[in-house]
């Protein structure tokens, strides 16, 4: 019996964030299109990036260096959604 792995919630919810962002920006203005749409999908990006970094680090017991190579990846990926909070955030007061 074949049984299938499902991803972890966050990396799906990543993902649908992303997807989201993408649509929401495909008729974005001109001038926030290089800038803050542009910064919008690449923060979206890096979030699922450092996600599969992280969830790909296999820490053994007592590995330290694998330890903080994945709470690394993790730490960036919280700074991405704080800096995609804040650029979110940005352009709604940008939009007229």
């Amino acid at each position: 019996m074949s049984t299938k792995q499902s991803e972890l919630s966050v990396i799906t919810k990543a993902k649908n964030l992303s997807s989201y962002i993408f649509t929401i920006t495909r008729k974005s203005p001109k001038q926030f299109r290089f800038t803050l749409v542009a910064r919008l999908q690449n923060y979206s990006l890096d979030i699922i990036e450092h996600i599969y970094r992280a969830n790909d680090t296999y820490v053994r017991p007592g590995d330290i260096k694998k330890a903080d190579m994945r709470r690394d990846s993790q730490a960036e990926a919280m700074t991405y959604c704080r800096l995609l909070t804040h650029v979110a955030q940005l352009s709604m007061v940008q939009v007229p």
